[in-house]
């Protein structure tokens, strides 16, 4: 009996003895592959093997910023070919560092062939990750976000879908591609794309949920976008022209509410802006067509204003006893240049005779005057002024005050027996807190609703 036991134990401790060495020698190849592919500080160590299967944790990189725990198939044909067929990646970590220029490098690894570098060809024929998170480093910051990927061998390149989703706070370190300055970012960015790896480098294309999105670029301030736009390169971005945001807000010196913008992004970085157009006091605002460069924004974007109702419009100052009828209509140079935006020139004229009144039950002490003074003449033709002709006149820069000039020519009935009056008035400042309170009715257009449904259910 003991002889027995003593040839078990031999024969246990030999089982072991090669199981070990045998993990030991595959982590060893496999780590081999990994570095001639390309990963110079790979390193694989092997937890579970078998005949077929093995499992392992691995990294690309000697700090661990690139690797994760992997489960591979690798039936023999496949191994002596110095091939595993496929690999799963859970708990994965990938750092991707991103130079001036734009190009991307993994772990070393140059990615985007041509300018970024040839494409490593793993000894991978099927590779999916489940549960990623994915570092970005650019010299304007970091991002991150989570991921999952698949991807298999099409003859010599391969073939891949990927579903990204990121909070929009890393967009500064996204610019870095758009070549624009953000600050200030907010929301939250979905990407689904589809994308080829091997001899041309990488290319790729999707579609991209943005979801109160918020952000500065330079002078301008966008809040509140929500939509799906196409990609038709993520390297560098391509959005094709006829892509649909709805914009919240946007604020190029005049804060515009409750828009759609219709645009593309050329290759070379140049925003084209073919529609745009804003729901404002009853009326509409739409933007001429223009182009600029997001990374150094030049040039006069002109809005025309077409029945911008002055009730309403009035109604949001909040000041008590002040209304008005009629609408106006006119156009907004807005102009950008040095970092700034100014609003030259802007003219909003009466589109026909209306009605202005200031009725105040306690008016504020710089209109309150004794009877027969300017203030107190001023305050009794503004009851119930009828007006034939209103003309604004509008001015200022960004984040100062803009001025307002308002010329009003007609009469009051009850004022002099309704002889004629011209009234001219200047405040500043006001504008911009007036439009911004707009805001909290703001609804998504249905149409940017259903591509957002619809982005949803869809896969890569």
């Amino acid at each position: 009996m003991l002889r027995w036991l003593v040839r078990i134990a031999v024969v246990a401790g030999a089982v072991i003895g090669l199981t070990v060495y045998a993990g030991d020698l595959a982590g060893a190849v496999a780590t081999r592959l990994l570095r001639d592919a390309g990963f110079p500080e790979a390193k694989v160590i092997v937890t579970d093997i078998g005949l077929n299967a093995s499992q392992a944790t691995v990294r690309l990189d000697k700090a661990g910023a690139v690797g994760g725990t992997v489960a591979l198939d690798h039936p023999w044909p496949d191994l002596l070919e110095s091939r595993i067929a496929r690999v799963v990646v859970s708990g994965a970590r990938v750092r991707l560092d991103v130079a001036k220029n734009g190009r991307v490098r993994l772990a070393g690894q140059a990615l985007g062939g041509g300018e970024g570098g040839s494409g490593a060809e793993l000894p991978v024929d099927e590779l999916r990750v489940e549960d990623g998170a994915v570092t970005l480093v650019t010299p304007n910051g970091t991002a991150t976000a989570a991921i999952r990927l698949s991807m298999a061998r099409q003859g010599p390149d391969y073939q891949g879908q990927a579903t990204v989703t990121a909070p929009a706070k890393g967009l500064p370190a996204l610019a870095v591609w758009a070549g624009a300055a953000i600050t200030e970012a907010a929301g939250k960015l979905s990407l689904k794309t589809q994308f080829r790896w091997g001899g041309e480098g990488l290319t790729s294309q999707g579609e991209l949920l943005l979801s109160e999105v918020a952000g500065r670029f330079g002078p301008v301030a966008v809040g509140g976008v929500n939509g799906v736009i196409k990609l038709s390169s993520l390297y560098p971005p391509v959005v094709p022209k006829g892509q649909t945001l709805a914009v919240k807000l946007l604020d190029v010196g005049l804060p515009l509410t409750e828009g759609t913008i219709r645009f593309g992004l050329s290759r070379g970085g140049r925003l084209d802006v073919d529609r745009a157009e804003w729901n404002w006091a009853g009326g509409l605002v739409r933007a001429e067509p223009f182009g600029i460069m997001p990374d150094r924004p030049k040039g006069t974007i002109d809005l025309k204003a077409e029945g911008i109702h002055l009730g309403p419009l009035l109604a949001l100052a909040a000041v008590k006893g002040l209304d008005a009828t009629g609408t106006v209509s006119g156009h907004l140079p807005v102009r950008i240049a040095d970092g700034e935006v100014h609003l030259d020139g802007g003219v909003l004229e009466a589109d026909g005779p209306g009605t202005l009144r200031y009725d105040p039950d306690d008016p504020p002490g710089f209109l309150q005057g004794p009877e027969g003074s300017p203030t107190d003449l001023l305050m009794r033709a503004l009851t119930d002024f009828r007006y034939d002709s209103l003309r604004a006149t509008i001015d200022g820069q960004a984040g100062g005050d803009l001025g307002v000039g308002i010329a009003i020519r007609g009469a009051n009935p009850a004022f002099y027996d309704g002889y004629p009056v011209a009234l001219n008035l200047k405040v500043s400042g006001a504008l911009d807190r007036i439009l911004r309170q707009s805001l909290e009715a703001y609804r998504i257009p249905d149409a940017v609703r259903d591509r957002m449904t619809e982005f949803e259910r869809k896969t890569p």
